[in-house]
């Protein structure tokens, strides 16, 4: 029996859609070998069959001889028998293959895609992604499902042809003459078949692409008026994508038409002209079943070599747009490995900023107050090194000089515009690892999550839907500062956690935040973009930002005293906390 190959992705070879392809088929060696012996006998025994029902009736049923009548009936017997085992086993086959195969290209893609990191999105549209991580794959798999039945067709096509040479040299001939130059012709439609699909696949990848923007921005568009000219594009897309593919189904129509056309006109020329020469006297009954029977079983190899070529054309266009992502280089940082020496100097070292002129000491809970909102989420992607202008460091060593594994295992980003996914609540909190039940019930408490979780049936064994969407912002806020306290990350980077949350709840987390980095003596840092005052107030030091630079720190209190803008800036987002 037939083993499934292990999914192992490495050296795929992705320079060209062919070599990506053939790399598949090479990680895969015994299954497809496997595949081409199946595929070649399934085919061989069929065509085999009318040889042996021919011979029957000359050399048994003609000359009355009950006991070749047996023996070739026995034949026959056989090659059914073999014929149902090798199609099982062929079949069989063709489903691992399918499966294995799309199942190596979306690991590929996956593995890619994490190597890229934030450097994707700059590099590929967001709408080819999806086409590619979607159908593609899929795509990719039933080409190579076909590849198995190709290499039976043109067995079974070469072993007719050699059968019917045998028995006539004349429509043999015949045969090698109008078999290829028919399924030439109709190969000839298989190129504008190609170009269709492809730009098809670049509409459908568009089109998807901004039904997801359309989605996830739809409060946005109805706060500012938008959805008409959104509507009016998406239409816009829709018509163009529905024009491409009336395109496509035409140019499949025609194939399709081909592939019944041609085996039709083979089995009429050959079977006429084996008519012919019968009334010549040329052949017996029973060689002129055997042609007709030849001519009838070519419809099955021809069609399935036409319909594994229309397939293959289809994996071919999905294996460039997989190669074109696969070919995105990957950031030389993002290969590096992580060095042993980075928890000594936890808790000790400075995060700073020379650009901006920000300085995070260790083991704190320090906010920045900007004077233009843009300046917070830049600044706090450049500190994580999201973005290249600037030049953070920690402990003196330029980020640029640290290996990006080194970056990411001490500074995390939380940002609102993070995302949950399906799974249940514990998951999704812990990341999908394991975490003790004390830390958890911390980081819940410091982020005045407790309440949200109680309220569930299954508490975090809950499940959660994907994005979240069973919980409203202030919620997902919480949650969302909880799972990025339980990374344990030296530094935490957030930008405006508590903006969708009610003031007593806010005035709650600025006071759990001062407490959670004063009691752990392991180096945590929190390090929060606001200008909401009870964060600020609650803050062991505050920086406040202008044009990018810091132009001054200190308490809250102080700044207030001496900063009018400050004062200004804050106290136009003032709220008046509740205490309990």
């Amino acid at each position: 029996m037939q083993r499934i190959p292990a999914l192992d992705d490495d050296g795929l070879d992705h320079r060209s859609a062919a070599r990506f392809l053939i790399s598949i088929v090479g990680k895969q060696k015994a299954a497809t070998l496997w595949g081409a012996v199946t595929s070649a006998v399934w085919m061989g025994s069929q065509a085999l069959l009318p040889v042996t029902i021919g011979l029957a009736i000359d050399r048994g049923i003609a000359e009355g001889d009950r006991g070749g009548v047996l023996w070739w009936s026995t034949a026959v017997l056989l090659l059914g028998v073999v014929r149902a085992a090798t199609g099982i086993a062929f079949y069989r086959h063709s489903i691992i293959t399918r499966t294995v195969s799309a199942s190596l290209v979306t690991r590929t893609v996956t593995r890619h895609v994490t190597r890229l990191g934030a450097s994707l999105r700059r590099q590929k549209d967001v709408d080819s992604l999806i086409a590619t991580s979607t159908s593609d794959s899929v795509t990719i798999g039933l080409g190579l499902l076909f590849a198995g039945r190709l290499v039976g067709a043109v067995s079974a096509m070469v072993a007719v042809t050699v059968a019917v040479l045998t028995v006539s040299l004349p429509l043999g001939a015949l045969v090698l003459v109008i078999v290829p130059a028919l399924s030439g012709l109709s190969a000839l439609l298989l190129r504008p078949l190609h170009a269709k699909q492809d730009t098809y696949r670049s509409l459908q990848g568009r089109l998807a692409g901004r039904a997801i923007d359309i989605a996830s921005g739809l409060r946005v568009l109805r706060g500012v008026g938008g959805e008409r000219q959104f509507a009016a594009r998406f239409r816009a897309d829709s018509a163009q994508l529905r024009t491409a593919d009336a395109s496509v189904a035409r140019a499949e129509a025609d194939f399709e038409a081909a592939r019944v056309l041609v085996p039709g006109l083979i089995t009429v020329i050959v079977t006429y002209t084996a008519a012919l020469f019968t009334l010549d006297q040329r052949l017996t009954i029973g060689q002129v079943i055997m042609l007709y029977g030849f001519a009838t079983f070519l419809t099955m190899p021809l069609s399935d070599f036409m319909e594994g070529m229309s397939q293959v054309t289809r994996s071919m266009v999905a294996a460039r747009r997989v190669t074109t992502l696969l070919n995105i280089p990957v950031p030389a940082e993002a290969t590096a490995e992580a060095t042993a020496d980075v928890p000594r100097t936890r808790g000790e070292a400075h995060l700073a900023d020379a650009t901006s002129g920000l300085d995070v000491p260790p083991s704190t809970f320090m906010a920045v107050a900007c004077a233009e909102p843009s300046d917070a989420g830049l600044l706090a992607r450049r500190l994580a090194r999201f973005e290249a202008p600037g030049e953070p460091e920690l402990a003196g060593d330029p980020w640029a000089s640290l290996p990006l594994p080194v970056v990411r295992s001490r500074i995390l980003l939380c940002l609102n515009s993070d995302r949950f996914f399906a799974g249940t609540l514990r998951e999704e909190v812990t990341r999908g690892g394991e975490a003790a039940a004390a830390d958890i019930e911390e980081a819940l408490r410091t982020a005045s999550a407790t309440d949200v979780v109680d309220a569930l049936p299954d508490g975090l064994d809950s499940p959660m839907a994907g994005r979240g969407r069973t919980f409203s912002g202030g919620q997902l806020q919480r949650l969302r500062l909880a799972r990025a306290l339980l990374a344990g990350a030296e530094y935490t980077v957030f930008v405006e956690p508590t903006n969708a949350v009610d003031a007593y709840t806010e005035y709650r987390i600025a006071e759990n935040l001062d407490r959670f980095c004063a009691t752990h003596t392991d180096g945590r840092s929190a390090l929060v973009f606001t200008l909401s005052p009870l964060l600020l107030r609650q803050a062991h030091q505050v920086a406040y930002v202008e044009d990018g630079k810091v132009v001054a720190t200190g308490t809250h209190e102080e700044l207030l005293k001496s900063h009018a803008a400050y004062r200004t800036l804050v106290a136009s987002d003032e709220k008046a906390p509740v205490k309990p």
